[in-house]
């Protein structure tokens, strides 16, 4: 920065998909100076929470409220350089729509009050709120999708004084869902701090106590409400068909105990079925395809998603080119996906470009299962638990590790036998896992 200007803070665009973001929470308060580098914000998208850090130092003035919805490239915040004037907020220029020039003088989103964080508000019930010293944790909104208008107030009682309350993004945005005030939740984390566990405890105690008559409904939250979006579109649109086929996994079981990471780490399971998968999608390049406008596309490259229950859901992160990967790159690269999911420091680019999916609910002790296809995908592999079981070899009852795989397929795409030839050929990789080695 030079001549004491402020340098302006924009939601960043992180993917060729990202339109808006969700501001989940700020880290420096206004009037509080950051060094370059240091995080200052967090914004959900469709699928992660990301932390960005400060393009400058000097002092922080926030325009955006958290828990605003915020377009990208508009204004959230202005850094202002040691010694220079701070400003009451600052008008900034909208951002430049398709077909028409950008414009000047247009307000930045309104600042918001100093209340909990995740509630949707109206600007003027905020001030409202906030003069009258009113909790708006305790408020219940009939404005559009939920949010507090100054008509809400009318008939709240005044509140003691609002205090800080130390929270995860997570568990504000949970709290904010589910009408749990906040100010009732005892924090289990460091410091206090009210955790995801901690607002699911608190909604548990409210479901029991309270009579099935007084359950209210409630909006699903974000990623649940995409998750259950893209799950109805593809069930609605796609005839989709689910084959059944139980595998013998004994020498897989035996070939992973033998090989091992460098670090002398086991290879998992999943990477396993990714190798397998990626070989089989080599071999039948017609089930590495979807449908778009413009009729059936076939893809060279073979890009496959794992998908990872984590504390905001389910997420399935994409493992790039994995066709030209071996078995351990293929292990690297899914514990790097694994890890970062489950901190939630995935980016928008990481959902992108899947062209099949695996879930895996052996863990859970399930043996097979329908899952559902990941649009616009035309296939998804499901995978059971290994399991001990007596099986006839060789004319002779035998204890065998087996395992039930479910593909599900898109029949407008994929007929019955081609799938059958591809599972089959996935379970042939299985069966002699040294291939995949």
């Amino acid at each position: 920065m030079t001549n004491k200007q402020p340098y302006q803070v924009v939601m960043p665009k992180l993917g060729l998909i990202m339109t808006d973001a969700n501001l989940l929470e700020w880290f420096k308060s206004d009037g509080e100076r950051v060094e370059k580098g240091d995080t200052l914000f967090s914004f959900e998208s469709d699928k992660s929470v990301v932390e960005i850090e400060a393009p400058a130092s000097g002092i922080v003035q926030t325009l955006v409220e958290v828990g605003a919805t915020v377009e990208v490239a508009i204004p959230i915040a202005m850094i202002f350089p040691e010694g220079a004037e701070i400003t009451a907020p600052i008008s900034m220029p909208a951002p430049k729509q398709d077909g028409q020039a950008p414009s000047s003088g247009v307000a930045a989103h309104p600042k918001a009050e100093s209340h909990p964080q995740g509630l949707r508000a109206t600007p003027k019930a905020r001030k409202t709120a906030r003069a009258r010293g009113i909790n708006l944790s305790t408020v219940s909104g009939t404005g559009p999708r939920g949010m507090i208008v100054t008509a809400d107030l009318d008939s709240t009682a005044v509140s003691e004084p609002l205090v800080s309350i130390k929270s995860t993004p997570v568990a504000r945005k949970m709290a904010a869902d589910c009408g749990i005030d906040l100010y009732t939740v005892t924090g289990s984390g460091k410091g206090g701090r009210i955790t995801r566990d901690d607002v699911s405890a608190a909604i548990a105690v409210q479901l029991k106590s309270a009579p099935p008559a007084q359950r209210a409904a409630h909006p699903l939250p974000g990623l649940r409400g995409l998750i259950a979006e893209r799950l109805s579109i593809s069930w609605n649109e796609r005839p989709q068909v689910t084959l059944h086929s139980d595998v013998d996994a004994t020498q897989l079981v035996a070939v992973r105990d033998r090989n091992l990471t460098p670090d002398g780490q086991k290879v998992s399971f999943n990477a396993y079925f990714t190798a397998a998968a990626a070989r089989a999608l080599a071999e039948f390049p017609a089930v590495n395809s979807q449908l778009t406008e413009n009729g059936l596309a076939r893809f060279d490259k073979i890009n496959i998603g794992l998908a990872i229950d984590t504390e905001r859901g389910l997420v399935v992160p994409v493992l790039k080119d994995t066709g030209e990967l071996s078995l351990l790159e293929i292990e690297a690269g899914l514990t790097d996906l694994v890890d970062r999911a489950l901190s939630n420091k995935t980016l928008p680019e990481d959902f992108s470009g899947g062209t099949f999916t695996i879930t895996n609910l052996g863990a859970f002790g399930v043996d097979s299962f329908t899952p559902i296809i990941n649009p616009p995908e035309a296939t998804i592999l499901g995978l059971g638990r290994i399991n001990p079981k007596p099986v006839v070899v060789d004319d002779v009852i035998g204890i065998r590790q087996m395992i039930t795989l479910s593909l599900s397929f898109d029949h407008r795409l994929i007929d019955g036998a081609p799938a059958a030839r591809f599972l089959q050929r996935i379970c042939q990789f299985i069966e002699d896992p040294e291939t995949l080695i």
